[in-house]
């Protein structure tokens, strides 16, 4: 799951509960964005969502 650093309507310590609930979940905290953090850095989305995709699964 992916935070904006900055996003009061649904701060990363909120994230990480939920991604805790998920198998395997994982969090990801993109630093400076807010509750829209594609439109508040959108290279540094992409490079976070792209990184996660390319991983190696199983």
């Amino acid at each position: 799951m992916l935070a904006g650093e900055l996003d009061v309507n649904t701060p990363p310590q909120r994230v990480a509960e939920l991604a805790a609930l998920v198998p395997h979940g994982e969090l990801a905290v993109q630093p400076g964005a807010g509750h829209y953090p594609w439109l508040d850095d959108p290279d540094a989305f992409v490079r976070l969502v792209a990184d996660f995709l390319a991983r190696p699964t199983g």
